[in-house]
């Protein structure tokens, strides 16, 4: 079902914005390079700016169009916006931030339930000048969701956060809004955390959509290929945690039937036996073999079919199935030597150090 439908046209000095898409009830990133339009995208949908020209409707309910001359005030449009830096109100502590805004009684165990989720419990009673970015920005997010939107908008919500730390955000905001069945824009420069938190990808480039899809999918799409490919394509990747090896510095993962390793982070990664967690893996760090290799140093060898083959001009992208998919960087030469197709059974081999842990440790910031 479309929660989002958008048909607009913006035109500024230097720069326009010519977008029709529909967003489907899931969590949505929106990629794009510097200055593509993707904050603006989230404003016009918002009322921040208006359009000169379209219409936007949220859960069916329309919120603009100019041939009816419908414009309802960003107040009434049902939307929880949470901003690059977040917007606190600083003379009230987190508590009073978390309650602005609720919208009629606030049920304690829907409170109790975010609170917990979002790892801010135990900072009720502080200003927000004696917390940190991350909490701060986990404060933010608990507003608009307490609010009851019927959609969340996040632009740009983990820039002002170190890597480690916004993997650890992203960690705790996923769970969070699929409990709560909020649909989740979230705009982002880094191809990487939008991959560990969206199930689907909105490509803007030239102020126009390039794609909407699975990441999956729109690597195949020239545009979006091109806007994603400058960022870098990287697999993520969840994976169970089924044990820590210290010993021999490993981690024993597992996704469905197959069995996987990882070096252990040198921080202490905590008690998260069981627990699933994201890992990253860079195409050009796989090594396609037609069969398994014996006496090899390389600790993970794993079976699959290529399901795509994406031609990018002297790379081609191997799309593989492995009950999982996993994205192959291998050279035109390789391809035809190997003679690789859709289809072909393969062995996907990656080093454990290849494997990177979103994040490690337990981190309270």
């Amino acid at each position: 079902m479309s929660i989002l439908s958008v048909d607009i046209i913006l035109k500024k000095s230097g720069f326009s914005l010519d977008i029709t898409c529909d967003i489907e009830n899931q969590i949505t990133g929106i990629f794009g390079p510097s200055g593509a339009g993707k904050t603006t995208f989230l404003r016009l949908i918002n009322g921040l700016e208006v359009p000169d020209y379209g219409r936007i409707s949220i859960q069916n309910r329309k919120v603009f169009d100019t041939e009816k001359k419908i414009n309802i005030s960003p107040e009434k449009r049902n939307i929880g916006y949470v901003f690059q830096d977040g917007k606190l109100f600083p003379h009230m502590n987190v508590a009073q931030n978390l309650r602005y805004g609720v919208k009629g009684t606030l049920r304690k165990q829907e409170f109790d339930e975010i609170i917990d989720l979002l790892q801010i419990s135990e900072h009720l009673d502080k200003k927000i000048s004696q917390i940190s970015g991350g909490q701060a920005q986990r404060v933010a997010i608990g507003r608009a969701l307490l609010a009851s939107p019927d959609i969340l908008m996040l632009d740009e919500p983990f820039s002002s956060l170190d890597k480690n730390l916004r993997h650890h955000v992203i960690s705790l905001l996923k769970p969070l809004v699929k409990k709560f069945n909020i649909p989740l824009l979230v705009v982002s420069h880094d191809l990487s955390d939008l991959l560990m938190l969206s199930d689907r990808l909105l490509i803007i480039k030239d102020g126009k959509c390039a794609g909407v899809g699975s990441y999956l999918d729109l690597i195949s799409l020239g545009e979006a290929f091109a806007a994603m490919n400058r960022s870098g394509l990287i697999n993520t990747v969840e994976l169970r945690l089924d044990r820590l090896d210290p010993e021999k510095g490993l981690m024993l993962l597992s996704k469905g039937e197959q069995r996987i390793f990882a070096e252990t982070p040198t921080a202490k990664m905590g008690n998260h036996n069981n627990e699933m967690l994201n890992f990253f893996l860079r195409p050009k760090d796989i090594t396609l073999a037609l069969h398994k290799i014996k006496d090899i140093s390389i600790q993970n060898q794993i079976e699959g079919v290529i399901q795509k083959i994406i031609i990018s001009e002297n790379k081609i992208l191997c799309v593989i199935d492995h009950g999982f998919k996993l994205i192959a960087e291998v050279t035109l030469a390789t391809q035809q030597n190997m003679n690789l197709r859709e289809g072909t059974r393969i062995w996907s081999l990656f080093k454990a150090a290849a494997l990177k842990p979103a994040h490690t440790g337990n981190i309270n910031s």
